[in-house]
């Protein structure tokens, strides 16, 4: 094997991931004056009471460190081998379990129910603490913004979380699905993503804060008059994939109800303050 060849290789592939960090570091600079243009003299509360904005609260200036992170999406097949050795258990998660590539799914037999909303967490807390019953279970918290048990589809969802604040994305997360009786709620089943091997790629740096990401949405006609912002959070988002490694970057979600009732959920990059709602997580492979 060419093993001097596998050096540069892995050479290039690491000098280009960290020069492609440092363009877009370099472009949150730049940009910096582009995405603060609107009129500082007036303060962001009053332009969004003048076209009738509702929120709860107040914006925070604080500017929270983060990192862009990396990490590989969960082998389960070989999690949960290495699981049963460690417990001693071969029939953990044996029955009512398939998995699907990075997607474990196991349907519970054990009835758990809960009949009131203020259980969700003590639900939650309870099945996560179940070393035989969910993989990980200690790196999942709770995410209220996306539980919902008002919907046809009743669900409580966690995610995985790095110095305390949460990874909100598809590629990690634990979503239990529940049954809905006439006086009660009964978990049937959960859905697992993981992502393995999380890790700073470089030194923390500041993001930007919660009451600029929204200035951002503002000034790009992204929270319509007479609307409401429901909710804000800072949360790690994959944002591109690297041979096989996702990156993972601090992104402000804003969830958005409009005069029509629509509800929306708008994501700002918090270390480049540009709008990436729409944006395509980009790959790249190996050249051959």
């Amino acid at each position: 094997m060419d093993f001097k060849r596998i050096e540069w290789i892995f050479f290039f592939a690491f000098l280009g991931l960290n020069l492609f960090l440092f363009s877009m570091y370099r472009e949150a600079k730049l940009d910096q004056n582009i995405t603060s243009r609107t009129n500082e003299t007036i303060p962001l509360y009053k332009r969004l009471a003048s076209e009738n904005i509702k929120y709860e609260g107040d914006f925070s200036a604080r500017k929270r460190d983060g990192y862009y992170l990396s990490g590989v999406p969960t082998d389960f097949e070989q999690a949960l081998k290495s699981e049963r050795e460690r417990l001693k258990q071969p029939d953990l998660l044996s029955k009512q379990t398939t998995i699907d590539e990075n997607v474990l799914t196991h349907t519970i037999n054990d009835v758990i129910m809960m009949t009131d909303r203020s259980q969700v967490e003590e639900v939650l807390s309870k099945i996560l603490n179940q070393p035989h019953l969910v993989l990980f279970g200690d790196e999942y918290q709770y995410i209220a913004e996306d539980t919902n048990l008002m919907n046809d589809n009743p669900e409580i969802v966690a995610g995985q979380y790095y110095e305390e604040i949460p990874i909100n994305d598809p590629a990690s997360r634990l979503t239990l699905r529940l049954e809905k009786e006439a006086d009660h709620w009964s978990v049937d089943q959960y859905i697992q993503t993981h992502i393995s091997e999380l890790q700073p790629l470089r030194e923390s740096m500041p993001t930007y804060s919660e009451r600029e990401a929204i200035n951002t949405l503002y000034i790009n006609n992204q929270i319509p008059p007479n609307s409401k912002i429901l909710w804000r959070k800072l949360a790690y988002k994959m944002t591109l994939i690297v041979r096989g490694q996702a990156i993972f970057v601090p992104t402000w979600f804003i969830q958005i109800e409009t005069n029509n009732n629509e509800v929306k959920t708008e994501m700002v990059n918090a270390f480049t303050n540009r709008i990436i709602t729409n944006s395509v997580i980009a790959t790249v492979e190996d050249q051959k």
